[in-house]
């Protein structure tokens, strides 16, 4: 890696993760790695060691060149991924342990590939986030979660450590809609006053002014620490309430029409809670 930080914008990001989950299969002449699982939550006491494996497949027909660094990762506003080789002030890649600084993978085969985290005696409580940059071929690609590309370059394979007691504090602190990709999405802001990452999970569910109903799921980017993140509510195929001649399908994927009113359950990673909010654009004067 460069000193240089590595940015990689969440279209790409996107796009990566769809082949990694579609598992296409590669050419003869490519380079696919699939890294699995996409990231690593641990848990670790000061003093003590924690230990994980990941497994790499090499799903090309060509050997792939392997080369494993450590290195400091960000979230963008917009929920890119930026990675650093300079260490951050207070860093805990210190404490980190990698197996190997390459290899070779031949093709059609797999590697569990292994590392270690030490919290010296003494850490006060705190969540341990650093990246393992695994590169082959065109170092020139930047990296992102468990993403199998079809041409050379990097994976990031995400880890965190809780040491000590640590855990987030979710809030939502404002509900709006915003344009994303040209389609206007309903979305909360997030803020996180805790010690740990945390993500939302839930059950939601509301109708639009069409009446079409729709469930509604939300981003799975996490919340560091510190900050406030906007967190999209993603709507799922809706059911339409149906009139005379119209049919379900018919309006299921058309743009939501405003106000929608959403509702349900929501998880912030420690507790459940009711949500429900109105989300209306803003009138454009």
């Amino acid at each position: 890696m460069t000193n240089q930080p590595l940015r990689f914008p969440p279209a790409l990001w996107a796009v990566g993760l769809a082949l990694a989950v579609g598992a296409l299969p590669a050419k003869a002449n490519e380079f696919a790695l699939a890294v699995s699982p996409p990231r690593f939550e641990l848990a670790a006491k000061t003093g003590e060691t924690v230990r994980a494996v990941a497994e790499l497949s090499n799903r090309s027909d060509v050997p792939a060149e392997l080369t494993f660094t450590t290195a400091e990762w960000d979230l963008t506003a917009d929920g890119g991924v930026v990675l650093t080789e300079a260490l951050k002030p207070g860093s805990c890649r210190p404490w980190v342990a990698i197996e190997r600084r390459q290899t070779s993978l031949p093709g059609r085969t797999s590697l569990r590939y292994r590392f270690e985290v030490t919290p010296p005696p003494e850490t006060p409580p705190t969540e341990c986030r650093f990246a393992i940059v695994i590169a082959g071929g065109d170092n020139n690609v930047a990296p992102a979660e468990n993403v199998k590309f079809p041409v050379s370059g990097q994976i990031a394979l995400i880890v965190y450590v809780a040491v000590g007691d640590v855990k987030p504090v979710l809030k939502i602190v404002n509900a709006d809609v915003v344009t994303i990709g040209g389609v206007q999405t309903p979305v909360v802001m997030v803020e996180n006053t805790g010690t740990a990452h945390g993500r939302l999970s839930a059950f939601l569910s509301g109708t639009d002014a069409a009446g079409v109903r729709r469930e509604f799921s939300p981003s799975t980017l996490p919340i560091l620490p510190g900050e406030t993140r906007m967190i999209a509510l993603n709507p799922d195929d809706g059911e339409e309430l149906l009139e005379a001649g119209d049919t379900a399908q018919s309006k299921a994927k058309e743009p939501i029409v405003f106000p929608v009113t959403i509702a349900g359950e929501m998880d912030d990673s420690t507790n459940s809670f009711k949500f429900e909010g109105v989300f209306e654009p803003d009138v454009q004067e």
